[in-house]
């Protein structure tokens, strides 16, 4: 017998290994897809509203939900006349204001592209 031809050992259980290896790594993959996807598609409370309620009613609820969707607000992280501006170089180091404005500053452009 060639030795070339024939699987050691060490051979069998490295490619069992990788395999098992990367049935585990897609069944990660899949599961999270799937969640993904599950998350996506559910709408609404979990509970029913309106269960015993009229249709009028009902679909007055289901209305005002859907407008809770479309509501978009956020505040302002920094204003113009803040006190720690002001006193930004007086006492220690304010890294964190730096952040606070390069965000407001991307919110505003936001709200200029749409």
């Amino acid at each position: 017998m060639a030795e070339g031809n024939t699987l050691s050992g060490v051979n069998v259980v490295l490619v069992m290994a990788f395999g098992s290896l990367v049935f585990v790594l897609l069944f990660i993959f899949v599961k999270r897809q799937i969640m993904r996807f599950a998350m996506k598609s559910r709408r609404g409370p979990h509970v029913p509203l309106g269960h015993n309620a009229p249709k009028e009613l009902r679909e007055e609820i289901d209305s005002s939900l859907s407008k809770v969707n479309d509501i978009r607000y956020e505040p302002h992280l920094l204003s113009k006349d803040d006190d720690r501006l002001k006193r930004q170089g007086q006492n220690g180091c304010y890294n964190y204001l730096f952040r606070m404005q390069a965000l407001d500053a991307i919110r505003d452009s936001g709200e200029t592209l749409f």
